[in-house]
């Protein structure tokens, strides 16, 4: 017939009452399947007073030889972190061992230390439950202990929260338990703060071959040489420090963003610090108040600056003529054309004066004005040669002293002094023509003295007229770049010298406070340790409290949990004192009444 869904569906048949099962039954209705139940036995049935069979009472040593092992790597572990800390200041690369290895037995010793400490305690409580003195005070913290509530601060908490809703108290052995355990908890977080890792400067001893000052070469460079290097690298109108910035160094404190008045020229020490010879000039060129108010009246001041007619270098006129700028200029100084160092001589001071007149009259226009400057520049010069100690990290020079490093072994010009040099290349280009002729060498003084081309209506170049100041800026760089040219001439790296290699590198360290702390509360977790294994360690019947021993103390008092209701702290059977275990006649472990 057809099926309809809607049609009622018949109830079902009432069941029979099943009796209850017998543990045969059980077996044989789970087992119906197998044709034969002949070998099927009746389960036996536990009785209430099934005599406990004889518990094996011994060492258990297992946690005390852990705990040795754990003593062992401790100690490693500090010293291990000691020696990184002192390795770390001593060398820029530090070895796997020093870097990687303490972060990776740091970690171990956080995971492993409070649970070594847990283990050999409870190894502990089992022994602790033999003598009165140091057995659990009541049930309850028989399974207060057999939880390891002592373990961490939330299972201390809540015992305590349950002992006084019970109105019991613990035993000392619980106190003393969890005391360890908390300073072991504590102890990896004190000990990672003890000694973190941080960003240090570190020094350390290497050689280097820089191109530092060689007095063969020094001796054989001569006069036109120097002038010629000197100048090309003048006419860049750039600051020395600029143009040769690995091989200026400069006092500390001294800033690169102007002409240095006082540097000392030597070689790129690749960023270490050593001391090694080189050129140091010190000085300035400057305008000067005086009577001088046109080019005749200069000859005479510059005598009587100067009266030793063999001391002193007089020049011509010096005309620069490239358009707009009108330059016209006369130099002396008290050095001439003779080594700048005497025998065994160090150093050399001299004087000179520039009279400068520009007339920038062509350079007129609605955005750029003309003006003229004139008047009188000074310029004092120290030059020396010597070892200084450099820090190429900082591009700094310290502790100068004199040596005697020029000696001369060419047959040709003497080397000059590098103010003269400097006015006799002046001198030179006027007497040949060489500033009227030659538009290059015209237009490479003028921007060497501070003049800048500028863009005007027609084909003329044309430069803006730089003020007195900043044209003895660039005598003075003139100067620096004479003495600069020497030192690059007289380079050479064929030497080595002793040097400091300065770096960063990420070290441990150690930081006082923490690692007192760290110190103090290791001893503290060894001496509690040393303290409760020697006041409750002895021969027993397991190695760990857990729920097995438990249990097998409960069997001999099966009324704690009778008509208890609610969790551990409800069942007030467990107020009931727990005095201590021992053996009966047949050598089992019960618990004494008293």
């Amino acid at each position: 017939m057809a099926f309809n869904p809607y049609d009622e569906v018949p109830a079902s048949p009432p069941f029979s009452p099943q009796s209850a099962l017998s543990p045969n039954r059980v077996v044989r209705e789970k087992y119906a399947y197998r044709a034969d139940t002949s070998e099927l036995k009746a389960l036996p049935t536990l009785s209430a007073h099934t005599t406990t069979p004889a518990h094996d009472i011994g060492y258990y040593p297992a946690s005390l030889c852990v705990l040795f092992v754990w003593l062992v790597f401790v100690v490693l572990l500090l010293w291990l972190l000691e020696s990184a800390v002192k390795h770390g200041p001593e060398s820029l690369s530090q070895p796997w061992a020093y870097t990687t290895l303490p972060s990776l037995l740091i970690t171990v010793f956080a995971q492993g230390h409070a649970a070594v400490t847990a283990m050999h305690l409870s190894r502990v409580s089992v022994s602790a439950l033999h003598s009165v003195r140091t057995s659990p005070s009541t049930w309850a913290e028989v399974f207060w202990i057999s939880d390891r509530a002592w373990q961490g601060p939330v299972g201390i908490l809540s015992t305590f929260f349950a002992a006084s809703r019970l109105r019991v108290r613990t035993s000392a052995h619980f106190v003393l338990c969890a005391v360890t355990c908390l300073t072991a908890l504590v102890t990896p977080i004190i000990l990672s703060r003890a000694y973190p890792i941080r960003t240090i400067t570190v020094n350390e001893d290497t050689m280097i071959a820089p191109l530092a000052l060689s007095v063969t070469r020094m001796g054989a460079v001569d006069a036109y040489a120097e002038i010629g290097t000197g100048t090309g690298s003048w006419t860049t109108a750039l600051s020395v420090a600029d143009t040769y910035n690995s091989s200026v160094y400069l006092p500390p404190g001294a800033s690169r963003n102007d002409d240095p008045l006082d540097f000392f020229f030597a070689g790129n020490v690749q960023g270490t610090t050593t001391r090694i010879p080189g050129l140091r000039l010190s000085g300035q060129c400057a305008p000067v108040q005086t009577t001088v108010s046109g080019l005749s009246d200069f000859p005479a001041y510059c005598t009587a600056q100067i009266p030793d007619v063999n001391t002193r270098y007089l020049s011509g006129t010096v005309t620069i003529t490239p358009p707009s700028t009108n330059l016209t200029l006369i130099t002396c100084c008290n050095a001439t054309w003779n080594a700048v160092f005497s025998a065994n001589g160090t150093t050399a001071t001299n004087f000179g004066y520039i009279y400068v007149q520009s007339t920038n009259a062509s350079a007129v226009s609605t955005t750029v004005p003309g003006s003229s400057v004139s008047g009188v520049i000074r310029c004092d010069t120290r030059f020396s040669t010597g070892n200084a100690t450099l820090s190429g990290a900082t591009g700094t020079y310290s502790n100068f002293t004199e040596v005697a490093l020029y000696q001369s072994t060419q047959g040709g010009e003497p080397l000059l002094d590098p103010l003269y040099a400097l006015f006799y290349y002046l001198g030179y280009g006027s007497s040949t023509n060489l500033f009227t002729n030659d538009d290059s060498s015209k237009a490479a003084v003028v921007r060497a003295l501070g003049y800048t081309g500028i863009s005007l209506d027609g084909s003329t170049p044309s430069y803006t007229q730089p003020s007195l100041d900043e044209i003895a800026t660039g005598f003075w760089r003139g100067v620096s770049y004479n003495v600069a040219g020497l030192g690059l001439l007289s380079r050479s790296n064929d030497t080595l010298y002793p040097a400091v290699q300065s770096g960063q590198t990420s070290v441990y360290v150690r930081e006082k406070r923490f690692a007192i702390a760290a110190y103090v509360l290791l001893a503290t977790w060894l001496l509690l340790l040393l303290f409760i294994t020697g006041r409750s360690f002895r021969p027993t019947f397991g190695g760990s409290f857990d729920s097995y021993i438990t249990a097998k103390l409960v069997m001999d008092k099966p009324g704690l949990v009778d008509h208890s209701r609610g969790d551990l702290a409800s069942n007030e059977n467990l107020r009931a004192p727990f005095f201590r275990i021992g053996r009966d006649e047949s050598g089992r472990v019960v618990v004494a009444e008293e």
